[in-house]
């Protein structure tokens, strides 16, 4: 199977393609055990994961690839939005930019 195209999407987005994907037919074995691995790792929904995605994007300083990091990772403390983004294609966050992320990231962050 060839790639159409490439994309960065963040698990939330993956888990719903893999179930609109199910819907049309069994899933392979390598499909259905990476569906299980997002039924079980992926903190938000979709629809919460797009518009967490939305809002950090309007932030400004961020790339696709941080952004799908952060939705992935689902940071709890200031040190570990910063040590994600400090991996990124764009420097790191100052102290400020980490708690506007954090700010965000509990906003949709599920409760325990």
């Amino acid at each position: 199977m060839d790639a159409k195209e490439e994309k960065i999407i963040a698990l939330p987005e993956a888990r719903a393609l893999l179930e609109k994907r199910r819907k049309d037919g069994p899933l392979g074995y390598e499909q259905q055990n990476t569906l299980a691995y997002f039924e079980e790792f992926a903190a938000l929904g979709e629809k919460d994961g797009r518009e967490m995605a939305k809002e950090l994007a309007g932030l400004g300083f961020l790339s696709e690839t941080q952004i799908a990091s952060l939705l992935n990772n689902m940071p709890r403390f200031e040190n570990e939005v910063r040590a994600i983004l400090a991996g990124g294609e764009k420097s790191g966050a100052t102290p400020e930019q980490a708690k506007q992320v954090l700010k965000i990231i509990k906003e949709y962050s599920p409760k325990k």
